[in-house]
């Protein structure tokens, strides 16, 4: 049985800075956008943001990685879509009915 000890490997200090600056710079830098939309827009805006993540890595894949789109995809991108569609029509009525 192979066990793997990642306690005993010496990592170059290259690897070490590049981890650092990933960490610190574009996910800090991220989170904090991520909370000053939150803060200005809602929660309910923040979740239809997160539902467009799938579609964009899907239009991304293609684009670059050459991933192919299958009938699934287009089918569970479309349940997304008609997600957020929902979910923007309900909280238009309520606000609309708070009135």
């Amino acid at each position: 049985m192979i066990i793997e000890q990642p306690w005993t490997l010496n990592p170059r200090l290259d690897s070490t800075l590049s981890l650092i600056y990933l960490g610190v710079f574009p996910t800090g830098i991220a989170w904090l956008l991520r909370f000053r939309i939150l803060k200005k827009n809602g929660l309910v805006f923040q979740a239809q943001v997160a539902y467009l993540i799938p579609i964009f890595g899907v239009i991304l894949g293609y684009l670059f990685l050459k991933e192919l789109i299958t009938i699934k995809v287009v089918f569970a991108l479309i349940a997304v879509v008609i997600g957020i569609y929902l979910v923007k029509r309900s909280s238009k009525n309520n606000i609309t009915s708070a009135s």
